[in-house]
């Protein structure tokens, strides 16, 4: 297809998270044919370019990262006010979920420009589709926070939803955060595990928590590069009656009073605080009041 294909508008595309014979000729036609190619790395961009046998002006290519989104996003929207066609690639899999792009996406929208999906690889919906659960609705909740203090309050986040929770975590954290989440979930709650989806080192393995923490565990000690990659988790939180989801309620509510009542007073009068304002047993006051003065010790 020639170039007017791609007319003036931002095009969102899909690059292979490791089998370059996943790219769809869409984006292929687009990454050849677009005005602007902006990306995360350009280096890795040019080489995806060599391997497709695309080439393209140097002076066509950008940056636009994490660090340099805010200022790259008035190129994008100048560019796109000059009529201009602008393609926007991460490094791998879909820009602007838990990947740079979502800045310049939103500013193109409400710039009133035309923004265009070109749709393709994504290891989100790579998880879902082999992960074999079958409940609705999906969350998706991207990278785990690297503090243990923040991540923890992040499951309890995801622990009051219900259906599918899918997150992304890096390698380095996998044994602690798993952890995390079998004490948090529940050890036996099932899981899909995903390791470096469609590359050479592709890992997928289905169980419990429990089971995948000790496989981890055992591959460390016996590799420990072995779980090397972006890690994506799918886990199965099944369905919540409206009695189990006003308790998770109440519980984040009562939660949320101890963190912010526990820096300030002693234990004793927090609780009593809570009693009077949440109708909670002092004991389930006090008890979340010391959890909360020891999750802050923790993290400090």
């Amino acid at each position: 297809m020639g170039k007017n294909t791609f007319g003036p508008g931002l095009y969102v595309a899909a690059t292979p998270l490791g089998h370059l014979s996943d790219i769809t000729e869409r984006v292929r036609e687009g990454l050849a044919a677009c005005d602007q190619l902006y990306a995360e790395d350009t280096r890795r961009a040019q080489q995806l370019l060599s391997a497709l046998g695309l080439s393209r002006p140097k002076s066509s290519i950008y940056s636009l990262h994490d660090h340099n989104e805010s200022v790259m996003t008035g190129q994008v929207l100048a560019a796109l006010e000059s009529k201009q066609s602008v393609i926007l690639i991460s490094d791998a899999g879909t820009p602007a979920i838990s990947d740079p792009g979502f800045q310049v996406v939103d500013a193109a929208w409400k710039q009133g420009f035309a923004v265009h999906p070109l749709p393709g690889p994504s290891a989100v919906i790579a998880a879902l589709s082999v992960c074999g659960f079958a409940r609705w609705p999906m969350s998706f909740w991207g990278f785990a926070p690297s503090k243990a203090s923040a991540r923890r309050q992040w499951l309890r986040r995801i622990k009051a939803s219900t259906g599918l929770a899918v997150i992304f975590e890096a390698p380095h954290r996998a044994e602690e955060s798993l952890t995390d989440c079998a004490e948090l979930f529940g050890p036996q709650t099932p899981m899909l595990f995903g390791r470096e989806l469609t590359k050479q080192h592709e890992t997928i393995f289905r169980s419990t928590i429990a089971e995948i923490q000790l496989r981890v565990q055992t591959q460390n000690q016996i590799d420990p590069g072995s779980t090397k990659g972006e890690m994506v988790w799918v886990f199965d939180l099944g369905e919540k009656t409206a009695e189990t989801q006003e308790a998770g309620a109440a519980r984040q509510q009562l939660e949320q009073w101890a963190s912010v009542l526990a820096p300030e007073m002693p234990a004793a009068a927090a609780a009593k605080c809570m009693v009077k304002m949440l109708g909670v047993s002092r004991e389930d006051a006090y008890n979340a009041v010391l959890a909360a003065a020891n999750l802050k010790e923790r993290s400090t």
